[in-house]
């Protein structure tokens, strides 16, 4: 008659050594892919933050001239909001449509340098070639990076130049 209880135990020691080794490596890689999508998330919300803070928008009034009774050019100033992103003017597009048709852009940067947070700087786009009075016209103000600014304005029936409310 033999004695196998140390043999056993020896049997139930390796099994259990096995276990823990098992869940070491399971958590292991539980931990890993954690920090991975902790990591992500935190690069998505940085970059959400920079999109968003990274804007450029109407400051004021917007004037109008009008040539041959169309509208032909349009001037007002664009700012970046305070803690936002400094902004490149020569990658801002501004798309002009008239009367709800297609936007088109305005051929060239009608400014150039950059859009400091709070600061401001005057736009004219010119050779619009309409609306005329009494008709609906937008502009949207888009940066490369960041959300764009939609202004749509009406002409009075009579508006033959000046502010546009």
């Amino acid at each position: 008659m033999t004695n196998e209880s140390a043999f056993s135990g020896l049997e139930a020691a390796i099994v259990l050594i096995a276990f823990v080794v098992v869940a070491a490596v399971f958590s292991y890689v539980m931990l890993g892919a954690g920090f991975f999508a902790t990591s992500k998330s935190q690069e998505v919300t940085y970059s959400g933050i920079k999109q968003s803070t990274s804007n450029a928008v109407m400051d004021g009034y917007m004037y109008g001239s009008m040539d041959n009774g169309q509208l032909d050019s349009l001037t007002f100033y664009v700012k970046s909001p305070e803690g936002g992103e400094t902004l490149k003017l020569d990658q801002i597009t501004y798309l002009y449509a008239k009367n709800s048709g297609v936007a088109n852009p305005i051929a060239g940067s009608p400014a150039s340098g950059s859009l400091t947070p709070g600061s401001r700087t005057k736009i004219v786009l010119s050779g619009l070639g309409g609306p005329s009075a009494g008709s609906i016209f937008s502009v949207e103000i888009k940066p490369r990076v960041g959300a764009s600014s939609l202004i749509q304005r009406t002409l009075s029936s009579g508006y033959t130049g000046g502010v546009i409310y």
